[in-house]
């Protein structure tokens, strides 16, 4: 099997986002709510892989966020969730969502290797610097200003670059990590190592992305305001010789009629709606604050709720398949999808939605 560099296959590869964590994405109290379990999140792997749904990408979570739910609070490691994701399926890709502060280098490394052979070359890295503090109290590690965070986490994948591509031991004496005859094997299935996804908001935050990563996350929240940060995030990467692709993260509800789409949602993110859980979200990601209006606050707090903060796409098969080719003409390569119920709500996706890509000329026929 070839490892793709992005995702090769389709014009626009999707993917299943969160499904390791119980709430998933959805910040609600309502029954459906999503079960995490070992059973449900393997189950669900197989049915996205015998779809052609491109990757799972798991949220790198180790503490929830209270309200009436914990919502997030039990979640599984990312790296073993992989593993075992990749030793169930044939074709997807299941990425590992890695921080880079609670992590050795050399120790992650060889983990992410091992599930790269078990999936035969289809471990995917999403790393992360870091931004919820209480974890990382709770971790006993010192998260660090945020722009030192980047600063580790440019040794980090230096590091571990060299890990997976040197074959003499070598010696890695930088300001954070420091390591003597360092030579690991086996090597990534391809000789190179996996694809590297990496999130940026901040200024430095994006740098380090375009810097490093394979596929950029960039947050969706208007199409016009979308395709213009596309077009300076490709600008930025050519400047440093790099053809980065373009990830984003939505939550999609799909119904039969736009009236039950909408209905639905309504019920689930704004009737249920964990609302404790959705406020300590916005407050520790700095967003619930006296600058902001009552009217925005209520606004985020709905995203929080559809799908911890990412733009809600709802609507019947015909309208979230526009949606999505709309975001793919914008400059998206991959849009990562928080469903409600992932097991409750994948099948209409696979038998409405794929189909309408598909003649759009987005994604190739699973078969």
């Amino acid at each position: 099997m070839s490892v793709m560099r992005k995702f090769d296959r389709n014009k626009l590869a999707v993917g299943l986002f969160g499904s390791n964590c119980d709430g998933g994405l959805a910040c609600s109290t309502f029954p459906e709510r999503w079960d995490a379990s070992w059973e449900n999140c393997r189950e669900l792997a197989v049915r996205a892989d015998d779809a052609g749904i491109d990757f799972m990408l798991p949220l790198g979570r180790w503490i929830g966020y209270g309200g009436e739910t914990n919502h997030n609070g039990s979640n599984f490691e990312t790296i073993a969730w992989a593993s075992g994701l990749l030793a169930a399926t044939k074709n997807i890709m299941a990425f590992g969502t890695v921080h880079v502060t609670a992590h050795s280098p050399a120790v992650a490394a060889k983990q992410m290797v091992t599930a790269d052979h078990i999936g035969g070359g289809r471990f995917g890295l999403n790393i992360v610097c870091g931004w919820y503090q209480k974890e990382f109290d709770m971790l006993g590690v010192d998260l660090g200003e945020h722009e030192r965070r980047y600063d580790l986490g440019q040794e980090w994948i230096d590091l571990v670059t060299r890990i997976w591509t040197e074959d003499e031991p070598f010696d890695f004496e930088g300001e954070f990590f420091q390591t003597q005859g360092t030579v690991l094997n086996p090597k990534p299935v391809s000789n190179l190592r996996p694809m590297v996804a990496c999130a940026g908001t901040s200024g430095r935050g994006r740098e380090y992305a375009i810097r490093n990563a394979d596929m950029l996350f960039h947050t969706f929240y208007d199409y016009d305001k979308f395709r213009e940060d596309c077009a300076g995030l490709r600008k930025a990467g050519r400047a440093i010789g790099r053809d980065v692709g373009l990830f984003t993260n939505i939550g999609v509800v799909c119904r039969p009629t736009q009236k039950e789409a909408e209905e639905y949602h309504y019920y689930y993110a704004v009737e249920h709606a964990d609302t404790e859980a959705c406020r300590i979200m916005m407050v520790e990601r700095g967003i619930d604050t006296d600058e902001i209006s009552e009217e925005e606050r209520r606004h985020f707090r709905m995203r929080a709720a559809t799908a911890n903060g990412a733009t809600p796409v709802v609507g019947d098969p015909d309208s979230v398949a526009d949606q999505l080719a709309k975001l793919a003409e914008a400059g998206a390569d991959a849009v990562a999808m928080g469903l409600p119920n992932y097991l409750n709500d994948l099948p209409i996706v696979i038998d409405e939605v794929l189909p309408r890509l598909e003649a759009r000329g987005l994604r190739q026929s699973a078969g």
